[in-house]
Order: structure tokens, then sequence, then C-alpha cells
């Protein structure tokens, strides 16, 4: 298992500190480059020239640092907004306890460990679901077979945008609406239509959850 180093970042705008993880080893090679690069200064002060390409290949390594770190930076704001647009709508129509919440949080992380969806896409994808649902339990059922079909659909390059358009359309399915998906190729027999239409919202989900993954 590769060791990890923890940098502390504030927000721009925010008074939290968030704390942004990276491989110890890549950034152990970074750091090494920059040394050899003062080391080959300090040998090569006998031209002018070199000395100046030295200190800007340096800059621009330290320049390359803080893009990548200035990206964690963003992607951390744009899930903070995710995550407080979720614990919103969850609140709104859920009356949803910050256990909740967070229990939902801690589904779209470990569902990011196992595939390809970035739980910052899954946040926004679940608050729109959210609108349809009243049991978090019910979005914990159907999180991540949503995530196989964004997969599915979108592959990699899944937007926030695009996932919340399949998240409305789970949702749709979830009042009933399976012409929602059947035009995607997914197949309702009459009993599940008939669930969907008027089991238990912990019913529907689970049918809906069985429909999704058996196509």
């Amino acid at each position: 298992m590769s060791s990890e180093v923890t940098f502390k970042i504030k927000i721009e705008g925010s008074s939290e500190v968030k704390n942004v993880t990276v491989d110890a080893v890549e950034l152990s090679k970074a750091f090494t480059a920059v040394q050899t690069e003062v080391k080959n200064l300090n040998s090569q002060m006998v031209s002018l020239a070199s000395t100046i390409n030295v200190l800007e290949s340096v800059s621009n390594m330290i320049g390359d640092m803080r893009k990548a770190l200035t990206s964690l930076s963003d992607a951390y704001s744009q899930q903070e907004v995710a995550e407080a647009r979720l614990a919103q709508a969850m609140r709104n129509t859920m009356g949803a306890s910050d256990e909740e919440i967070q229990s939902i949080k801690d589904l779209a992380a470990e569902q990011q460990k196992i595939g390809i969806v970035g739980d910052e896409v899954q946040l926004a994808a679940a608050q729109e679901l959210a609108t349809y649902l009243e049991l978090s339990d019910s979005l914990k059922t159907i999180i991540p077979v949503m995530n196989d079909m964004i997969a599915q659909q979108l592959g990699l390059g899944a937007s926030a945008e695009s996932a919340t358009q399949i998240a409305s359309m789970l949702g749709k399915v979830m009042n009933g609406q399976t012409e929602a998906l059947s035009r995607y190729g997914y197949k309702f027999d009459d009993a599940q239509k008939q669930i969907l239409q008027f089991g238990t919202e912990s019913e529907r989900a689970a049918v809906l959850a069985q429909v999704v993954s058996d196509a």
C-alpha cells in the first residue's frame, strides 16, 4: 500500500480548511526533481545561460505542482456545493437527519472506489433523485444501479448535468412512468408495472433496481 501526504487547503471565500491527500511517492518524485535541478544550478554557474535554463525548469515544475493543488481545491469546492444541495433536497422531501444525509455521502464515496462515476457527479444525481422520494433507504437502493446506468450510458465523460438527467428518468419511473426508461431498452413486465404504480416506495425502489440490474 502506498503512503500518503496530506495538505491543508483553505477554500477561497470560505473559512473551512480541507485536507487534501496525495500519493507520497509521486510527491516525492516531484520534490526530488526540483532538488536535482537545484544541484544542477550549483554546478552550472559557469554559464549565465545555463543558470537561466535551470531556473526556468524549476519554476515550471513548481508551477505544475501549484496547478495540481489548485485543481484539487476546485474539485473540493464543486463537491461542497453538491453536498450542500443534496442535504437541502433530502431535508425538504424526506425530512432527513444529518446521519441519513451522511450515509448517502458515504455511499457515494464507496461507490466511487469500485466504479468510474465520481462522487460529486453521484451527489448531483442523488440530489435530483431525492426530489422524487420520501425515504433515504430508497435512495440507497437506487444509487448503485443509477451509477451502473450512468457508466453504461455516459462512460468516463459523465458530467453532473448529464447524470442528473438519468436521475430524473429514474425518479419518473418511481412515480409509475415506466415509459421514461422503456425507450432506452429497459423492460417492465405487467407485475413490475403494477408495483411501480401502486406499491410502497420500498417496493418500487426494489423493482426499479432489479429492472436496471437485469438489463
